[in-house]
């Protein structure tokens, strides 16, 4: 990812937190306090990662995941703050971010709060972020207005479309959008027939799915209607391994589901409460980011509280050739 301009969004002139706060309060009166806790200032890390640090090879890839990071505030820059500080220790190229990088405003405006301010250290290191689109992206998604918004956010990442696929080291990474009518549920059949062949000819070891509402949660927001069921046979169907989510803000890891993991990670600037279900392997309510690391045909995964400490720790072995 090229080093993003900071004086452009400097030079546009951003909202108070409490102008933010204020409009939140208005946007959801249901969690004013949860409102006011998400946007108490943070001081950013000052910390200088070494550039490039991480290796990739055809072999091996480190990359790190999370969602729902974008409210500024001191949470999410705890979480960011952890990152840095695991980059220095085991760094990694590549963030996927599994939507709702802007809260309570519009990504123009916010863009320096919510991305480059938090995320100053990884930018200058090099790393590379891969979105997949947040119903906060674009709050009325697919509404007319809202669809310009969704635009900016994809040029401000470098993000090439709503839906599209990369590959790094033995991993090919698919992002869909669960935004568009009809959340993935039937009612897109352009981007499952694009998801289907991306799949079909996809030749790397490790497939995993990046898609912002999850297609099991037990948490607040639940499962997204209708999705595990259309996307459960085109997963089963490519041997998929692993699907990241986002959009409930807790940590949650299934059991495998035909041979796929699901994980929820959510906390990337606030928490809401979680009741392990039946296809629950492991849950909590926590501010967290995942830390990925794939070597042949093993990956293990790693869900990071802000102090450091682990959540859970699990390994897969690739579901390709078997």
């Amino acid at each position: 990812m090229d080093k993003l301009s900071r004086r452009r969004f400097l030079a546009s002139g951003l909202g108070t937190v409490g102008a933010v706060a204020a409009g939140f309060l208005l946007f959801d009166q249901a969690w004013p306090l949860l409102a006011r806790e998400d946007l108490i200032p943070g001081k950013p890390s000052e910390a200088t990662l070494t550039p490039n640090a991480w290796s990739e090879t055809p072999d091996h890839l480190v990359f790190a995941a999370l969602g729902d990071n974008g409210t500024g505030g001191r949470q999410a820059v705890a979480v960011a703050d952890q990152m840095a500080e695991t980059y220095a220790l085991r760094p990694y190229g590549l963030v996927c971010l599994l939507g709702d990088i802007s809260y309570y405003g519009s990504i123009q405006d916010r863009f320096h709060d919510v991305f480059e301010e938090p995320f100053e250290p990884l930018i200058e290191a090099g790393v590379r972020f891969e979105l997949s689109i947040g119903n906060h992206d674009g709050t009325r998604y697919p509404a007319s207005g809202s669809v310009a918004e969704v635009d900016q956010v994809l040029a401000l990442l470098g993000t090439p479309g709503r839906y599209y696929t990369t590959s790094h080291g033995p991993v090919d990474f698919f992002y869909l959008d669960s935004n568009e009518p009809g959340r993935c549920d039937g009612g897109s059949a352009e981007q499952l027939d694009w998801f289907e062949e991306a799949l079909g000819t996809s030749t790397n070891e490790w497939k995993i799915v990046g898609i912002h509402h999850p297609p099991y949660s037990a948490a607040r927001y639940g499962t997204t209607p209708g999705e595990a069921e259309t996307l459960a046979p085109i997963l089963s169907r490519h041997a998929v391994d692993l699907v990241m989510s986002g959009h409930d803000h807790h940590y949650e890891r299934t059991v495998p589901i035909d041979g796929t993991t699901y994980v929820v990670s959510g906390g990337g600037s606030k928490t809401t409460p979680v009741k392990p279900s039946e296809f629950t392997a492991v849950a909590e309510s926590t501010l967290e980011f995942m830390h990925f690391t794939v070597d042949g045909d093993q990956l293990t995964g790693e869900a990071i509280r802000p102090d450091g400490g682990l959540v859970d720790r699990f390994e897969l072995t690739a579901r390709q050739g078997r």
